[in-house]
């Protein structure tokens, strides 16, 4: 059997404060153990990774892809080659929309989608010396040539996949000291914005292939016992689905179940147009404890006509109001920089969000990744120019041509102090944003996001120990 190496982005701050980790390769590795393969992981940075591929000797290395950070998994690739022979592969979401990196130098081959029967057939024929150019999903390099496989049906029942295997993460003393974990109880969204990849999955589904799928409740349910019998300090979990209540009964049956058989609070991602208070009456049933709500800009043009949100103000206003009646905590997340974005309407971004008074708001700067409507959008009308390298975040920099940029790049960072305490607006619009200060106010953003997740966000409270590594980690160490 083949020793495989994943390399994934692994963030220190991320692991310990969130148990936030890459689900594919832990899902994958369950998978591949079921067929005898060995498999590890890395990902902080290039010298953990030689260092884990010296020590392991994998016989293949996996990349997972997102855009932005290809280029650097391009080179450390190309630097492992030198040291030793091994066959490379690279998948996740870039490779899924841009599979053309197989031209790369170095590059073995790419897998488009799911790899959760993929993955282990190639790997499977690899090791026997078969043919490998034929397999579904994989765009392959041999004999000089590049081999353009089709796209495999979807699995359809996700109950048949093992339980992620977290074990994978234990070299990690911060995960291995989170006292939070993630959950995905689903893959796919019914949704279309335009600045995310799930339209082009949609496009990619093999006829009759499910746009939105869940595992049962009581798949769930077991999986989850075993995280508390192996991480009996998990005191909250995030469950990292799209959106958790697209099923109102898969909710009633859920808000039955895990709180006798889990009991553990929990965070979910909603929609606003959607929240049904019988369904928020359920999660709070069930032990809900934080929601976060993509919110996007308050522009209406910019929210509904550039990235298809398709919810009115009325809509967002009233299902927050559901939440507030119900004491339920909630973060709004926004996007700057969109386009057609201006001062003007990112203040309209901030007066809506301080009229729904979240609990916390956070925002990100857009980028139009390759293969999203945003990217052909933008480059149509010109607000980006494609010759231009995207940054490796979201909070880096904009991107795209428009007014008022490097303005925005700071409103960005000090949007969610400006919702906490909106009196602060005059001083931030005419004075501070103006300032060449963005690394002190993307510091002040961290550090305000550190300090509410750790105050009102988790339902425990950390030690002084744990306190100061998250600051530090949050500061010094982490790029989100």
């Amino acid at each position: 059997m083949s020793r495989i190496l994943f390399v994934a982005h692994v963030d220190r701050t991320m692991l310990l404060s969130g148990g936030f980790v890459t689900f594919g390769p832990m899902w994958l590795s369950a998978v591949l153990k079921q067929d005898g393969h060995q498999t590890d992981i890395a990902g902080i940075d290039y010298e953990e990774v030689e260092k884990t591929f010296l020590e392991f000797k994998p016989d293949i290395v996996a990349y997972t892809t997102f855009s932005g950070g290809q280029n650097t998994y391009l080179d450390w690739n190309r630097r492992l080659k030198r040291k030793a022979s091994f066959y490379s592969m690279f998948g996740g979401p870039h490779v899924t929309f841009s599979p053309e990196l197989v031209e790369e130098e170095g590059v073995d081959a790419v897998c488009r989608g799911e790899g959760f029967e993929a993955l282990p057939e190639f790997l499977n024929k690899l090791a026997k010396g078969e043919d490998i150019t034929n397999v579904r999903n994989w765009w392959v390099k041999a004999d000089g040539k590049i081999y353009k496989n089709e796209q495999r049906p979807l699995i359809k029942d996700l109950d048949v996949l093992p339980p992620p295997d977290r074990g994978i993460y234990n070299k990690y003393k911060d995960y291995r000291l989170a006292r939070t974990a993630t959950v995905m109880t689903s893959q796919g969204c019914p949704f279309n914005c335009t600045y995310c990849h799930n339209h082009q999955l949609h496009k990619m589904r093999v006829k009759g292939d499910p746009i939105f799928r869940q595992r049962s409740v009581d798949h769930v349910i077991e999986e989850l016992k075993i995280l508390k019998r192996d991480y009996p300090k998990i005191e909250y979990l995030i469950f990292r689905d799209e959106i958790l209540s697209v099923r109102p009964k898969w909710v009633k049956e859920f808000a039955e179940k895990y709180p006798k058989e889990i009991g553990i609070p929990f965070y979910c991602l909603m929609r606003p147009e959607i929240i049904k208070a019988e369904v928020v009456d359920d999660l709070i049933k069930a032990g809900l404890f934080y929601v976060g709500i993509g919110v996007e800009s308050g522009n209406d043009f910019i929210r509904n006509k550039v990235l298809n949100r398709k919810m009115t103000k009325e809509q967002i206003i009233q299902g927050m109001k559901i939440l507030k009646d119900k004491n339920v905590m909630f973060s709004m997340y926004n996007i700057i920089g969109a386009p057609h974005e201006t001062l003007e309407t990112a203040l309209e971004t901030w007066a809506l969000t301080v009229k729904c008074k979240p609990t916390f708001c956070d925002a990100f700067l857009l980028t139009p990744y390759p293969k999203t409507e945003i990217y052909d959008y933008s480059v149509a009308n010109g607000f980006y120019n494609p010759d231009i390298k995207y940054p490796d975040t979201y909070h880096d920099r904009i991107i795209m041509d428009i007014k008022d940029r490097p303005q925005l790049e700071n409103f960005m960072h000090l949007l969610g102090v400006a919702v906490e305490f909106p009196w602060l607006m005059p001083l931030i619009k005419n004075v501070l944003i103006k300032l060449p200060l963005r690394p002190l106010y993307n510091s002040v953003r961290k550090f305000w996001k550190g300090y509410v997740y750790y105050t009102r966000i988790y339902p425990y409270k950390p030690s002084a120990s744990e306190s100061m590594r998250i600051i530090y980690n949050s500061i010094f160490v982490s790029k989100v």
